[in-house]
């Protein structure tokens, strides 16, 4: 059976992974294997203090762990999803063992296989004996990682089933992600602290040992020290966690079908005849304000920008450190454009009645609307509170300058985002138990929390000038700056978004109902489909990726930490080098993430002209068949 699923899970990749998917694959794959390099290379760092090396290896190795919990819950169902076969006669063992054998073969096992090969190479150091109790104990923290990693899909998937548990899993999810995230901190207070002379505190190191994934650690330095009954007692444990975690994740295989969570309003509501829900578009806003207050995925969707924003900026008063306090507001209006950036796919073929009505512009803007409702005036308030708390007076109008750019421009972004870049996913009604079995937006997301930085260049940059030039004007300037960019995005992309969706709203029908593009799209284009070169789709990422890296983290922000003398090193390659040489560096990283973001905008808009001259190509051929495309789509909905 094992065969068999792995063959099909294969068949699957291949035809799907194509375009932008297989460029994601291969771009994620790549940083895989510098993560997997950095943790073998920590194995070969010269530490004179005993245990530390363990101690910290045991720490990455909880790093990836976490990683293979969050992965799952962020990038939506798997390849091979257990309930395609319910109906089999396949008792639920065997099926979890066959999905288990499947699940080996991909691109994160392999690279986490050979991160795990730094167990190796530290016990190598300790000796022949040890190096080979680490062959065993690195395949068992394998095998670990990748049960654990089911069975919380499973275990949170059951969960986020109702709109409490949903909000549960946005703070654990988000909870996993500043962890996974903030391991540079974790870097900077080794780094600043004496434990690579002193060693970690017993209290910690102990701590982190019982952690299943350190029990690899373990075996070895008791077999370095002769203590073969811990050796064993560490093998059997995971030997023991690994079975219990099997039986669990078959359990899940084996249950009912659940019924759904029916969360029913107001009925005889008046009509309104005026006012903000008045019209087409106050229509639309109200569904918006229903549906992101009774979908437990959209409970989930506004739940994770407010706590990862909350998370990350309260982390640092572990470190008694309260910068990054007035930056809450901010981290809100941000992420939130990451989670909500495929609206419509959420809806699923809902979309016809839009297209049916005419009424593509009214419903672009209010989701719009809805969106700034939302996540607005808990931007607005954590952005006053968390300021004054910090006692930063000076924070007020960076905070001022960036909110309702970020706001406005997300509203746009994530509506435009929504039409263009959709990932189809499961339909509404037909969602399968597990809710977090939803569309894999990780590319989206990932490209679009740094494009999302960009509506508050302007302003941003009106404050610089203010504070190094000593213009108050100048310097609170920013605020308005801000606002008009704010509105200006979000009218713009908008009205682009709903021309969007007015031309291609059929097509995108298709592509939810089966995942395709339309076959008149196919013909009219000699059978090649719409999806731009692996080459192209690879290189417009990578570009994506490294220019807003060079051009924000290595760039701008130690620019300005180097004028006005903030003295945090952190990841910062330009604070690491004299101050007249680091000025040099960040304005190089400057100029050249500047081109790399160039790049990538012609890149993208190259690609987009390609589309749109085959979905001119497409939209003739319907013209001409008759115009019956669209009938023919909506008939079997």
């Amino acid at each position: 059976m094992v065969g068999v699923l792995i063959r099909m899970k294969l068949a699957i990749i291949r035809h799907s992974m194509t375009g932008g998917k297989a460029a994601w694959m291969v771009t994620g794959g790549a940083f895989g294997l510098l993560f997997a390099a950095a943790t073998i290379w920590l194995t070969f760092v010269d530490i004179a203090e005993p245990g530390v090396l363990g101690d910290l290896l045991a720490c990455v190795w909880a790093m990836w762990m976490l990683g293979w919990v969050v992965g799952p819950l962020w990038g939506g169902s798997a390849v091979l999803r257990a309930d395609h076969f319910a109906l089999l006669p396949v008792p639920r063992r065997k099926l979890a063992l066959g999905l288990l054998g499947a699940a080996f073969v991909g691109v994160t096992t392999a690279v986490t296989a050979l991160a795990f090969l730094s167990l190796i190479t530290y016990a190598a150091h300790l000796g022949a004996l040890p190096a080979l109790i680490a062959v065993p104990a690195a395949a068992g923290e394998l095998v670990f990682v990748v049960l654990l990693s089911r069975v919380a899909y499973a275990l949170v998937g059951f969960v986020a089933t109702s709109r409490i548990g949903a909000a549960v899993t946005g703070v654990l999810f988000a909870a996993m992600i500043v962890l996974s995230q903030s391991g540079w901190m974790i870097i900077v207070a080794i780094m600043y602290s004496d434990v690579l002379t002193t060693g970690f505190s017993a209290t910690f190191s102990t701590t982190l040992r019982w952690i299943p994934s350190s029990w690899g650690v373990v075996a070895v330095d008791a077999a370095a020290r002769g203590d073969w009954l811990l050796v064993l007692g560490a093998l059997a444990s995971l030997a023991v966690v690994i079975g219990l975690l099997l039986l669990i994740w078959a359990a899940t295989l084996g249950t009912p079908r659940r019924s759904r969570v029916t969360i029913r309003g107001t009925s005889h509501a008046p009509v309104p005849t005026g006012g903000l829900f008045a019209g087409p578009t106050g229509t639309v806003f109200r569904k918006e304000l229903r549906t992101w207050w009774r979908d437990p995925l959209r409970t989930t969707t506004a739940t994770v920008p407010i706590a990862w924003a909350l998370l990350t900026t309260l982390l640092p008063l572990t470190f008694d450190a309260k910068a990054l306090l007035p930056w809450a507001g901010p981290a809100v209006a941000l992420f939130a454009i990451t989670s909500a950036c495929n609206l419509y796919s959420q809806d699923g073929t809902a979309l016809w009645q839009t297209i049916t009505t005419g009424a593509q512009h009214a419903d672009v803007r209010g989701r719009q609307l809805a969106y700034l409702t939302v996540f607005g005036p808990i931007s607005i308030a954590l952005s006053i509170g968390f300021t004054i708390w910090s006692g930063y007076a000076w924070a007020w109008p960076w905070v001022a300058a960036t909110v309702p750019a970020l706001l406005g421009g997300g509203a746009g972004l994530i509506i435009y985002a929504s039409v263009v870049a959709m990932v189809p996913g499961p339909d509404a009604h037909k969602r399968p138990d597990n809710p977090l079995e939803r569309a894999d937006t990780t590319g989206q997301s990932n490209v679009l929390f740094w494009i999302g930085l960009l509506p508050a260049a302007p302003a941003l940059t009106a404050v610089i000038l203010g504070d190094r030039l000593d213009l108050p004007v100048l310097l609170w300037a920013g605020g308005p700056i801000s606002l008009a960019t704010g509105i200006a995005l979000a009218w713009w992309l908008g009205a682009a978004a709903g021309k969007k969706l007015t031309a291609t709203g059929a097509d995108m029908l298709h592509i939810m109902r089966t995942g395709r593009n339309t076959a008149t799209g196919r013909a009219a284009t000699g059978g090649v489909k719409l999806e731009v070169s692996k080459r192209d789709a690879t290189i417009g990422i990578l570009y994506w990726i490294g220019g807003p890296i060079l051009l924000f983290p290595q760039g701008i922000v130690p620019f300005v930490f180097i004028l006005v003398g903030v003295d945090v090193k952190s990841w910062f390659l330009a604070m690491y080098v004299p101050h007249a040489w680091g000025l040099a560096v960040a304005g190089a990283g400057i100029l050249i993430g500047i081109f790399l973001c160039a790049q990538a905008v012609r890149i993208t808009f190259r690609n987009k002209a390609i589309r749109a001259q085959r979905e001119a190509a497409a939209a003739r051929e319907r013209a001409e068949a008759g115009g019956g495309d669209l009938d023919h789509e909506l008939e079997p909905v």
